[in-house]
């Protein structure tokens, strides 16, 4: 879901922005992290296709879609995906 600024469509979420994973098969050391990277949905798809790539813990990235993600509370602004 994108949300209107003006006449501007903008991402749910941004990069630097600390997320959680939700569902009950997240693995814990996967559960929260940062994006990094916005990767929005092809031409014509609908805007709830966006994706994410998302620095966790240990190093670890992974890509998830739109409605598997929350904002989370950012535990250190400057821990970039490290919990």
């Amino acid at each position: 879901m994108l949300e209107s600024v003006g006449s501007c469509k903008m991402p749910r979420f941004k990069v630097g922005d600390y997320v959680e994973r939700i569902g009950p098969l997240v693995p814990e050391n996967m559960r929260f992290g940062r994006i990094v990277r916005v990767i929005g949905p092809p031409t014509g798809l609908p805007d709830k296709l966006t994706w994410y790539e998302i620095a966790f813990h240990l190093g670890l990235m992974g890509t998830c879609g739109q409605t598997e993600l929350r904002l989370a509370e950012d535990p250190a602004p400057t821990d970039l995906g490290h919990p």
